[in-house]
C-alpha cells in the first residue's frame, strides 16, 4: 500500500494519554517537525518552556485567549514549514471543536489522530510526570475530560497508547500508511 504521508498530522487528546510520546515518534522516526502546544504557550508568554507555570484550570498561561493566540501561533508556525517542504506534527489538546477547525480549514489533507489510555496509566503516568514542558496534572486531566467536546462527524484515527514502544512505532506508521 502507498504510503500518503500527509504535511500535518494532528495529535491531540487530553494530559496523559501520549499525545508527545506519539509526536516524538512521527518526529525521529518519520522526519516531522515537532510543534508542541506547551512550549508555544511558554515562548508567546516569555518564560522557559522547562519553567513550571501550574494554576487552575483556565487561569494563567491557560486562559482561553491565551490559548487561542498558542492555537493561531501553532497554524502560522505550521503553514511556514509546509510551504517550505517540512511535514509537521502538532501536538496539543484540541479540546474543542473550533480548535480542530482552524487546522482543518488551513490544512486540507490533514491526519488527525486521537490518543487514548486506561484512566489508571493516565493518573499514573501524570503522577509520575517531572521535568517536562507540560505542566497538566490528575486535576487538570479531570476539567478537561469535562469539558473535552469529542468528535463526532470529524474524521480521525484513535490511537490507544497503552502499549509497548516498539507495538506504537508500528500503530503510528499503519495510520500514516492507511490515511485516507
Amino acid at each position: 500500500m502507498k504510503s500518503c504521508l500527509p504535511d500535518v498530522v494532528v495529535v491531540f487528546g487530553l494530559s496523559g494519554t501520549g499525545k508527545s510520546f506519539v509526536a516524538r515518534i512521527l518526529s525521529e522516526e518519520l522526519g516531522y517537525v515537532w510543534l508542541r502546544s506547551d512550549v508555544i504557550r511558554k515562548e508567546l508568554v516569555g518564560i522557559d518552556p522547562y519553567t513550571e507555570a501550574t494554576a487552575q484550570f483556565g487561569k494563567g498561561i491557560y486562559t482561553e485567549e491565551i490559548t487561542r493566540r498558542v492555537y493561531q501561533e501553532m497554524i502560522k508556525r505550521a503553514e511556514k514549514l509546509v510551504h517550505s517542504g517540512s511535514k509537521v506534527v502538532l501536538d496539543a489538546t484540541f479540546l474543542r471543536k473550533w480548535q480542530r477547525d482552524m487546522i482543518r480549514s488551513k490544512f486540507k489533507k490533514s491526519l488527525f489522530i486521537l490518543t487514548t489510555a486506561p484512566e489508571r496509566i493516565i493518573a499514573e503516568r501524570l503522577r509520575q510526570r517531572k521535568g517536562d514542558v507540560s505542566d497538566a496534572n490528575y486535576s487538570i486531566y479531570k476539567k478537561q475530560k469535562e469539558i473535552f467536546e469529542f468528535p463526532k462527524e470529524e474524521n480521525y484515527k484513535v490511537l490507544d497508547t497503552d502499549k509497548d514502544l516498539e507495538t506504537l512505532r508500528v500503530l503510528v506508521k499503519d495510520l500514516l500508511k492507511n490515511c485516507s
